[in-house]
């Protein structure tokens, strides 16, 4: 039991000291939990509690499809879908996205097949980190303990100025050298974890 204690102590620790300054990110993407990661942070925290700490793509699945996931990713968890009408967004000036309603079901159901609860540590990724604060919103809402934020996603975030202004070249797990591939594990897609309808 000792042991027990010292060791969730040890990995709690640990895992504080490695989380970014609540400086670093933009008030509207801060969580309820503000822990926040940087690519390479949390990179780093599922190399060395593997097992103990769960990694979920929240993006939508074409954006995996087409644009890869991290090596690292236990699961494919959307947080939104595409819509199945076609509705425009003119302010994003791309497809309107809609809430998945099983999200906080999908992640407990990982969790369970994996013989986990909501104390896990869970490491939540996105596009650029704007979608993961709805997403932290609701594991806190359900009563999960310790939920990070990847803060600058798989893809970074759009450079502001330059020759490549508009594309997201700046900061993600992409930039940042990290492993990633096109290639899909089906273990880890969305459909193994979806609530059966």
């Amino acid at each position: 039991m000792k042991f027990t204690l010292l060791a969730a102590a040890l990995l709690l620790s640990s895992a504080a000291s490695r989380a970014a300054p609540v400086e670093d990110v933009q008030p509207k993407w801060r969580t309820p939990y503000d822990l926040y990661l940087t690519p390479r942070e949390a990179w780093e925290m599922k190399q060395e509690q593997v097992d103990r700490v769960l990694l979920v793509d929240v993006r939508t699945r074409g954006e995996v499809k087409y644009i890869g996931i991290a090596d690292a990713v236990d699961a494919h968890i959307p947080v939104r879908f595409l819509r199945d009408d076609y509705a425009w967004s003119e302010k994003s000036s791309t497809y309107r996205t809609r809430e998945n309603p099983d999200f906080v079901a999908a992640v407990e159901r990982l969790l369970a097949a994996r013989g986990q609860d909501r104390s896990t540590p869970v490491i939540l990724m996105c596009q650029s980190g704007s979608r993961v604060p709805a997403a932290a919103r609701l594991l806190h809402a359900a009563g999960f303990d310790r939920v990070y934020t990847q803060y600058q996603g798989f893809e970074g975030i759009k450079a502001k100025d330059g020759p490549r202004k508009g594309q997201r070249v700046v900061n993600g797990w992409k930039n940042a050298n990290l492993p990633w591939s096109y290639r899909l594990d089906p273990a880890k897609m969305y459909f193994n974890f979806a609530p059966p309808e």
